[in-house]
């Protein structure tokens, strides 16, 4: 029987593994490349948190001005009669059938509403008969709200033989943020409405 040498023995026989650690410099690149994964995730994390809140902002602002709209359209459309005028109180209303910063709105009901916009603080209001006044907008940046038009969107009187709609024109401008610099918004709302009735 032919033995095998001691070269051949030594391959054949499993080795014993050497015991392997990190190194410290191996052990702070990897700490180094945790942290810099860690601080992009908070980074994409707080981003998104910002983001949040400007459209959450953003879409309840639209919802109440939207809501808004379809209420005056509602009364406009439900009236006996619809006047362009400038006024802040149903006492103080002059018509102007063209343009003005208030609408008397006559429901077949009774009584009186008068929507208008308060220039100096830019908010929208509606005066029920004479003592229940609601705010309905504020923000708003223009002076000139409501417009008598006629068919082809031109301004005409709503005292004429034509027939006319009020279009509304509310111009907002909303505060985002403050820090470090103010941020805004400006939106612009518009809406045409045709009285059911006219004179």
């Amino acid at each position: 029987m032919k033995t095998l040498s001691d070269y051949r023995l030594r391959e054949a026989l499993p080795r014993p593994m050497k015991t392997r650690a990190f190194t410290l410099v191996e052990m702070m690149v990897a700490m180094a490349v945790f942290m810099i994964l860690v601080m992009a995730m908070i980074s994409v994390q707080l981003f998104g948190f910002k983001i949040n809140s400007l459209t959450t902002s953003k879409l309840k602002f639209t919802a109440t001005s939207l809501k808004t709209l379809d209420q005056i359209q509602d009364d406009v459309r439900g009236a006996s009669s619809v006047v362009v005028g400038n006024g802040t109180s149903l006492a103080s209303f002059s018509a102007t059938t063209t343009s003005g910063n208030a609408l008397l709105i006559q429901p077949f009901s009774g009584g009186n509403n008068l929507i208008y916009l308060a220039t100096n603080t830019g908010t929208l209001y509606r005066i029920y008969s004479t003592s229940n006044i609601i705010t309905l907008g504020s923000q708003i940046t223009n002076q000139v709200v409501f417009q008598t038009v006629d068919y082809n969107g031109n301004n005409t009187s709503s005292t004429g033989t034509e027939h006319y709609a009020i279009r509304m024109t509310l111009n907002f401008m909303q505060v985002n943020y403050r820090a470090p610099n103010t941020v805004a918004d400006y939106y612009t709302f518009q809406t045409v409405m045709t009285p059911r009735t006219q004179n």
